[in-house]
């Protein structure tokens, strides 16, 4: 192995100043007047703990932060924790589109489900075939909880390499709370942006029953212009409508027993994606593009606490029905449009029994039961003859179950504790078609359908050693978990036919090592780790024209696993505060993580390719798509009082993401021998910086001015095969929130 040498982090911040996290330092009585340590709890390892306590590489962002911050969703403030990238994605990006979230490096782009686990309260949200994961409004959260690192045993398959916890704030049984903001935005070169949220608490019965309520709408206006539409030209047509509504319940009918009841819904109507075939201002694109997304969320969970032990459960119902138009003019030779259709359906169901009270034992016992169907659809409209084709619906059942546990023994008064858990999965998978929209290529004559078994035991072991009441050094091995995945089947029979039929991606583990400190020394705040990744048959995706409608080529992706991944990284935040009104801090993650072999793929069959050729799809020492080397960042909080009760806060940060590999392309590679040397592209490298100066009146309001990406960073990732759909992020941005609180 090699040498190891990194570190983790969770940093600190000051009240309304979120670039970083608030693991730490915040400000007191939310008014920024002093920095004072602040004990943060959370529940990473499904009990309540001090985030210092946690041997664990944790960032958390707190609610209040967010809710004084001018971030529209969730993951523009994970985008900037150390070691973490969900910036911008093929896939549609931070603006319209649900981005993935890359931890430490290890990413899984378009194919496949995701590397990092997504929780919404106790709720998993995982896609069978997509690593996407929905970018939700930020207001009114408890809290995020980022885990760096695989988390396989409490969190399963889709914990591979972390986990990011959504959580939102429990109504308050004793009193009655209201807030409220609203916020004006100018994009350059673009339309105004109106966001507006409120949040309600009311006690209906005092110490026993009562709700939450909260609501939102964003109106963001969009920045790239169509003027090739065949309608006519079109501004700003990468806007984007969100509405969210969430309603929370808590029952107390003793001291014992809770119940919580809660429903999430979340309406979205964009315009195009956030896309530009000159680099940010334009698209060439010739049709109306534009989507939908609904997702809806119910929730039960249920709380019993004994002296000995507590006893969760979490029932969960998720559904999401989304729908997308493409311009797929630049795939075929005539003019044509894609129309896409996902539905989805999930239910869970998670019991969770851990022991309570100060003695040496701790331990925690967990079983997990998931059923998912989902629905794919996808039809090609032309819009001159040729006619349409018909439409191809796919779809997939995924029912899993695991079950697992942790135990803990404390030694020498609770200073050293061993720690080890396992965790047993197994996912039963279904694929099939009801209906084929490459018609005459199934080499049977009909419609296909598959089932496989993935199964996996992931052990945890830790070493944790508390040489102060506010310090923390732990040594870690934990392996991380993800599913198989079929090929799609237009795929799997194109090439059979051509006598070179592709085999299921297999399931891919991470193994990860780590050494990390955490340490508060007054003023001072450091969180560190040392990890090193050992990643084994890494699903990656290879993007091929094949045979399609009538004949034509068309891109499909072609999923593949084999090969390793390894790499040692660092994760490290820093934060100081040298008086009262002032914060400062830096954090920085680097990782090498890269192929240690080559990896080859048999080609597309063509006449003009060499016999027996073969695609290197990803060179020895490349890196995988979607995984920047290095993040980094630097902020500083400045309070200073105006007199009669009013202060001021000046806020400042900027963070860096280096490039990273975007795309790839076969057909536009290099043939040395019977080798296609595919062209890989890179994506731009990001330096974002943001500023505020916030205005606090002496009771109940607050006015901010801010400014966004003031360098005016593009992000440009390029996409292999149709400029057009290169991805960009939300240029410089200036606004103005004002927030109330009762």
């Amino acid at each position: 192995m090699r040498p190891i040498i990194s570190t983790a982090v969770t940093c600190l911040s000051i009240t309304a100043f979120s670039q970083i996290v608030d693991a730490q330092v915040s400000g007191e009585s939310q008014g920024g007047r002093a920095v004072t340590l602040e004990e943060v709890v959370v529940t990473a390892q499904k009990r309540e703990e001090r985030l210092q306590d946690v041997p664990i590489s944790i960032a958390v962002v707190g609610g209040d932060t967010l809710d004084k911050s001018s971030d529209r969703t969730v993951l523009e403030a994970v985008g900037r924790v150390p070691g973490v990238f969900t910036g911008v994605s093929n896939q549609g990006g931070r603006q319209g589109g649900n981005p993935m979230v890359v931890v430490r490096g290890v990413s899984s782009p378009s194919v496949g489900s995701s590397t990092t686990g997504y929780y919404l309260d106790s709720i998993p949200y995982t896609r069978a075939n997509q690593s996407n994961v929905p970018d939700l409004n930020p207001y009114d959260l408890d809290r995020v909880e980022v885990l760096r690192g695989p988390q396989g045993t409490l969190y399963g398959a889709s914990a591979l390499n972390g986990v990011v916890r959504v959580l939102t704030k429990n109504p308050n049984l004793q009193d009655f709370e209201f807030k409220a903001r609203g916020s004006l935005q100018n994009t350059e070169n673009g339309s105004e942006s109106y966001t507006g949220d409120a949040a309600f608490n009311v006690p209906l019965i005092q110490d026993k029953l009562a709700a939450r309520i909260v609501l939102s709408h964003q109106d963001l206006g969009g920045w790239i212009d169509k003027p090739n539409l065949a309608s006519g030209p079109k501004e700003d047509a990468n806007d984007i409508e969100k509405s969210t509504a969430r309603v929370k319940l808590a029952v107390k009918p003793s001291d014992n027993l809770s119940i919580g009841l809660s429903g999430w819904f979340q309406r979205t109507d964009q315009g195009s994606l956030p896309t530009s075939s000159d680099g940010g201002r334009t698209n060439s694109t010739r049709v109306e593009e534009g989507g939908s997304n609904d997702l809806d969320i119910y929730n039960l969970d249920l709380g019993y606490d004994t002296s000995l032990f507590s006893i969760r459960s979490a029932t969960s119902y998720m559904e999401q029905d989304s729908t997308n138009v493409f311009d797929f003019t630049p795939i075929f030779p005539f003019p044509s449009l894609l129309s896409g259709h996902f539905s989805g359906k999930v239910v869970s169901e998670e019991l969770v029994l851990s022991s309570t009270g100060n003695g040496p034992w701790r331990w925690t016992l967990g079983s997990l039961y998931r059923d998912s169907k989902e629905t794919d659809r996808g039809t090609i409209v032309n819009l001159a003859p040729p006619p349409d084709f018909p439409g191809g619906i796919n779809k997939n059942h995924s029912k899993s179950i695991a079950v697992y546990g942790e135990l803990t023994r404390t030694f020498a008064d609770g200073r050293f504790e061993l720690t080890g858990g396992l965790r047993y999965f197994e996912d039963k998978v279904r694929d099939w078609e009801e209906s084929r929209q490459n018609v005459g290529t199934n080499p049977d004559g009909g419609l296909d359908s598959i089932e496989s078994t993935f199964e996996k035991t992931t052990p945890r072991v830790v070493l944790t050693w508390h040489p102060t009441a506010d310090s923390t050094l732990y040594a870690s091995y934990a392996k991380g978990f993800r599913s198989g995945i079929h090929q799609a089947f237009a795929v799997v029979d194109a090439l059979t036919l051509a006598g070179n039929p592709p085999p299921p991606a297999q399931p891919d583990t991470l193994t990860n090592y780590e050494i990390g400190a955490k340490a508060t020394l007054g003023r001072f705040a450091v969180d560190s780790a040392v990890y090193y990744i050992d990643w084994q048959d890494p699903q990656s995706n290879i993007t091929q024209y094949l045979p399609g409608p009538g004949g034509n080529p068309s891109p499909n992706p072609i999923v593949i696993s084999g090969g390793s991944v390894t790499g040692i990284g660092v994760d490290l935040a820093v934060a100081y505060s040298p008086v009262d009104s002032l914060a400062l801090g830096f954090n920085v993650g680097w990782n090498d993580l890269t192929f240690d072999d080559d990896v080859y793929t048999p080609c597309r069959p063509s006449p003009t390719n060499p016999p027996s050729c073969q695609v290197l799809l990803h060179p020895k020492g490349t890196r995988r798509l979607s995984s920047p080397e290095t993040t980094a960042g630097v902020f500083g909080n400045y309070s200073v009082p105006l007199g009669s009760g009013y202060r001021g806060r000046i806020s400042a940060s900027v963070n860096y993401v280096s490039d990273q590999l975007a795309s790839v392309n076969t057909t536009l590679g290099t043939t040395v021998g019977n080798t296609i040397i595919a062209t890989l592209y890179k994506g731009d490298s990001m330096t974002i910086s943001r500023a505020s100066f916030t205005l606090e009146a002496p009771k109940h309001w607050t006015a901010m001015l801010f400014a966004d990406n003031i360098g005016n960073q593009q992000g440009l990732l390029r996409d292999a095969f149709s400029p057009q759909y290169n991805t960009v992020i939300r240029p410089r941005t200036y606004g103005l929130q004002i927030e109330y609180r009762y």
